[in-house]
């Protein structure tokens, strides 16, 4: 099937003088000041002239009765000359004297007046594409394909039915192919243009993707389907489009030869956790999972319904033996890597290069430096540094004044540059957003919102200031499985009044998006990119309603059969009793004091025993867990020997490691009130 090709910007919508009269150039003769009688007309000495000569002038014909020194406000005047009755109003045209310039061109108010109106209407069709209203059918397809500036082609499908149809959507060095019947897409594909092995081997399931955007899905139909999921793929698509050069840049393929690299990185990662005698009994998927948040993360193209390279790096319940790379339930923290232009970026940057070998075959330097053995904390990566993508000389270009035509003649660098995009974006504080923007050469203001802040932020209206300690509440259910080994499959309800405390604000940032130039930027990053992730997991199981999580009821639940409110999407109010006159539950306080400089720390403070326990942990690098001082781990400082708790002695190491398996603060408890009291 041939595919539409590229032309010139449609002159389609632009209007010509011919086709607009009102806004025809006016004629010279038709000026107000060229012509002698309307300078007699507008002098406030009055007319001197015949009845005749008054008929004619042009510049009262649209002037009201009596507005003219000396006339009465009575009959209408008439005119005679068309041109003149054009410049001045006579044709509907909105006249006064604010429009009359000192050189008396009115045509140039004319042109201003359209261009305002030009961009009050294109402010209005931005604001409409913001609301994302638009449904899946031929119109609303073709809408969306004009509006990100690639060509459409329909053709009938050939099987006999009038309204069964192919649109190709095609840009420089892609198209996409959708068949649609009766406004229902019943198949879609994506095509590269001559495409390299590399890329082409993921179309398919590229395509997986944008036909399930496209179809309708178990509760749908015609008139509630909306673009919205193709929409943002199709932008993907688009922008890479607009950003490729042919020939010399394929944006695309770019993208491609980064997972290509990071790819054999993953690889290399698994084979090294498949090494150790400890994991020889895990399967292959879950050494990936390992690899994915404790090495090197795990590239994945187009996947979780997003068109594109995600680097993945933390993953929710990544512990559980059921966890997959590219399923499981809870989050993902992810990167995409896609390209971007250059023109809003006030840095020197490294422009897009299109390789796959951005890392040596053998992954690991062979004979590294003294110095690089001194700084390493992992594996010396022998990573590499592709050739410049240069672009061929314009045809068109022009020797200027003072320039040779040889240097004008020269290739010419990309002018695009490679994104990463954090999903979803990480909360950090301002020395961790300070570090990363030197990782990536990313000159960016930083906010003035505190990390806390960032995390909770405080009602509209509410009394806050940044510089005094917050104390802020949260009443949760906590489901626990004490004895599951012994076949347990309902959990334990146990009720937390969990308080934050933030003692000493510090400023934050939300990490968005940083421009890189080379993989190995992304790899510098996930240490911190981990730590904080895993510590916003921490506190947002501890102070936001979760799905699936009955609430916290305000009555007591000790009547078997009581009903218990479950937290969702949209409800997110503490669930009611019917009998307002019952005590509510009991439940155990949790004070947690939360410090973000320089390293994240948490205090736990709850009642254990007779006593209250208290505990500081330490968020590290990595997302592990290190527990810096307690006073019931060690017999030497808890007020009771652990012999008179339940099953073997753990270490702290151990209890730390066991936080980082559940991460939720509330079940760690629960486990240590079990296993010590």
């Amino acid at each position: 099937m041939s595919t539409p090709m590229r032309h010139g910007p449609s002159q389609q919508g632009r209007s010509t003088p011919s086709q607009n009269p009102a806004t025809a150039p006016t004629p010279q003769a038709s000026t107000p000041f060229s012509n002698s009688q309307a300078a007699a007309a507008l002098s406030p000495h009055g007319l001197r002239s015949s009845p005749q000569q008054f008929k004619k002038s042009p510049a009262t014909g649209t002037l009201q009765p009596g507005l003219m020194p000396g006339q009465p406000g009575n009959a209408p005047l008439n005119f005679d000359s068309p041109s003149a009755a054009a410049a001045l109003g006579g044709l509907g045209l909105d006249i006064n004297l604010d429009n009359l310039s000192v050189g008396g061109l009115v045509g140039n108010a004319n042109r201003s007046d359209e261009d305002d109106r030009r961009k009050r209407m294109d402010a209005v069709i931005a604001a409409l594409w913001a609301f994302d209203t638009g449904r899946v059918s031929n119109d609303g397809l073709e809408r969306l394909a004009v509006h990100l500036g690639l060509e459409c082609l329909w053709e009938n499908a050939g099987t006999g039915t009038e309204n069964d149809k192919i649109l190709v959507i095609a840009g420089r060095t892609m198209f996409v192919e959708i068949h649609i019947k009766n406004h229902v897409v019943y198949h879609a594909s994506l095509g590269f243009n001559e495409p390299p092995p590399m890329l082409d081997k993921h179309v398919e399931k590229a395509s997986a993707i944008l036909f399930k955007d496209l179809a309708l899905g178990r509760g749908e139909s015609q008139l509630t389907k909306k673009l919205s999921k193709f929409r943002a793929n199709l932008e993907r698509l688009a922008m890479l489009d607009r950003l490729s050069v042919t020939p010399g840049l394929n944006c695309h393929e770019a993208v491609a030869g980064i997972w290509e690299s990071l790819q054999k990185l993953h690889r290399w990662d698994v084979e090294r956790l498949r090494e150790d005698p400890a994991l020889r009994d895990k399967s292959e998927e879950n050494l990936r999972v390992m690899a994915l948040y404790s090495r090197h993360g795990c590239p994945l193209m187009h996947t979780r319904g997003h068109i594109g390279l995600t680097l993945d790096y933390w993953k929710q319940y990544h512990k559980y033996p059921t966890t997959t790379v590219e399923g499981g339930k809870g989050n993902t923290w992810g990167i995409l890597i896609d390209c971007a232009p250059t023109n809003n970026m006030n840095m020197v940057y490294t422009p897009v290069r299109v390789s796959d070998k951005w890392i040596g075959p053998s992954i690991v330097k062979t004979n590294p430096t003294d110095e690089e053995v001194m700084s390493a904390t992992g594996p010396i990566l022998d990573w590499l540094e592709p050739p410049n993508t240069l672009l061929p000389p314009a045809e068109e270009i022009k020797p200027e004044a003072g320039l040779e035509p040889a240097a004008l003649s020269a290739p010419k660098p990309v002018d695009a540059v490679f994104m990463a995009t954090f999903d979803p974006p990480v909360v950090v504080t301002h020395g961790v957003a300070m570090e990363i923007y030197r990782i990536s050469a990313f000159n960016a203001p930083l906010s003035g919102s505190t990390f806390d802040n960032l995390l909770f932020p405080v009602d509209e209206g509410a009394n806050y200031d940044p510089s005094e300690p917050r104390v802020m509440s949260f009443t949760q259910t906590v489901a626990v499985f004490i004895d599951i080994h012994r076949g347990q499959k309902k959990p334990d309800l146990k009720f937390h009044k969990n308080t934050l405390l933030v003692d000493k604000p510090v400023y934050g940032q939300v990490m968005t998006h940083v421009p890189i130039s080379h993989p190995k930027d992304l790899i510098m990053m996930l240490p911190m990119l981990r730590q904080y992730a895993f510590l916003s997991l921490l506190l947002s199981n501890s102070f936001k309603p979760r799905e699936g999580i009955p609430l916290y009821p305000e009555t007591s639940i000790a009547k078997e059969g009581a009903s218990l409110t479950y937290a969702t999407n949209q409800q997110t109010k503490d669930s009611k009793s019917k009998n307002k006159d019952e005590a509510p539950p009991k439940h155990l306080k949790v004070d947690i004091v939360l410090s973000a400089h320089p390293i994240p720390r948490l205090q736990l403070v709850f009642p254990f025993r007779h006593f209250a326990a208290m505990i500081n942990l330490e968020i590290q690098l990595e997302g592990k867990v290190q527990i810096v001082s307690d006073n019931i781990f060690s017999e030497s400082e808890s007020h009771i020997s652990q012999s008179k708790g339940k099953g073997r002695l753990l270490t702290r190491a151990e209890f730390a490691q066991k936080l980082e398996d559940c991460e939720n603060i509330g079940i760690w408890v629960e486990f240590i009130k079990h296993k010590l009291e």
